[in-house]
């Protein structure tokens, strides 16, 4: 088929009451500003209510990266008559040859249309199976031609493309949130902004091959971003320690709990510049026991001390989880990437209380 159009559907946005006209109209304004930037030629995007259409296509955008898009398809849009519909079926049947078997659906969005649904199947169907003499089959066919008669015009396509669903980037608000060259902390920024987070990045400089990698990984997840910049502040570990780390790390007695002391100090400077910045709150990539600084001791030790909420949706999530989902958005080559990261104790602290940690922190000299 030559496909000149696209239907965009959306999930979440129509459970919206009173402001769901707002979420559409910035998901339309999304997917205008993800095209124009992609160079894609397209005519006028057009909502209606529960769809979105895009029309005189002559590319093939890849419409799952605007955020909020449940699926879509890429789709041949001709006029909505029966005329018409015949003879994209004639059209179509060279697509079918072969097969064993097909069906034709149809959902008829526009209920003013002469024909129902059935009646498109069915008149769609007889004039595939007269020209290829192919059997239609509606349980489990070879292929399915699927028709949706919409308000301006007849849609012909064959696949159905999940996108990421969620929410329009950014109606939620803004969060800070910490960044490392990892797999899991991009990953929980991604899942945070397909709920409409605008995520401000904040990376604690380790070495240039790490910083280089966080920004490889900005670049990717502003592919999701309609085509805003992610703001990024970069804080050398050095400067976070006061100089201190080396000694500390090196000292006998703070060794083991450099792990629990850095996220705490991570923590309380991104504190200071979600308020700074007006945000609400800091996004982690924690997960509960994965790491020796992510038991339920050691969190409730760093978790409070910005004075804000903290959002780790990985918290539960099984690693094979976060990396199928890494690869799906992107990162996971770019994390796995070898580079110069921290150096975690032999033998970090898994559970340490809230009375030792006070000692250790006064003792240390890394807090005032």
């Amino acid at each position: 088929m030559n496909l000149n159009a696209a239907i965009v559907r959306y999930g979440e946005i129509s459970l919206k009451g009173r402001n769901r006209r707002d979420f559409e109209l910035r998901l339309v304004a999304d997917i205008e500003n993800y095209l124009r930037l992609g160079g894609h030629d397209r005519g006028r995007v057009i909502l209606r209510k529960g769809r979105i259409y895009i029309h005189d296509l002559t590319s093939r955008p890849a419409l799952e990266k605007v955020l909020g898009v449940h699926s879509y398809s890429l789709a041949r849009r001709v006029e909505k008559s029966r005329e018409a519909l015949e003879a994209e079926a004639a059209a179509a049947a060279e697509v079918v040859r072969g097969a064993t078997s097909f069906c034709v659906r149809c959902q008829r969005v526009d209920k003013q249309f002469s024909l129902n649904s059935m009646d498109v199947e069915r008149l769609m169907g007889e004039v595939i199976r007269r020209i290829t003499g192919i059997g239609v089959d509606l349980v489990s066919p070879q292929v399915t031609l699927f028709v949706e008669i919409g308000q301006d015009g007849a849609y012909l396509f064959r696949d159905k493309i999940p996108g990421f669903g969620g929410f329009p980037f950014g109606t939620a608000g803004r969060l800070v949130s910490l960044v490392s060259s990892g797999i899991d902390s991009p990953v929980a920024t991604f899942l945070m902004m397909k709920r409409g987070v605008e995520p401000i990045l904040v990376h604690y400089r380790i070495s240039d091959s790490d910083y280089r990698k966080v920004l490889a990984l900005k670049a990717k997840l502003e592919e999701y971003t309609a085509g805003r910049t992610l703001e990024i502040h970069t804080i050398d570990r050095d400067e976070v320690f006061r100089g201190r780390f080396d000694g500390l790390y090196a000292n006998r007695r703070f060794h083991a709990y450099m792990c629990v002391l850095c996220k705490y100090l991570m923590h309380k400077k991104a504190g200071e510049i979600a308020r700074e910045r007006d945000a609400l709150g800091i996004v982690t990539g924690d997960n509960l026991a994965q790491v020796a600084s992510q038991t339920l001791k050691n969190l409730a030790v760093y978790h409070t001390v910005s004075g804000l909420p903290v959002y780790s949706p990985l918290i539960a999530f099984e690693k094979e989880q976060t990396i199928h989902l890494a690869r799906a958005i992107g990162t996971y080559d770019l994390s796995v990437a070898h580079s110069q990261g921290c150096r975690p104790p032999a033998t970090p602290k898994t559970g340490v209380s809230t009375d030792a940690f006070a000692r250790i922190l006064r003792d240390s000299g890394v807090e005032d």
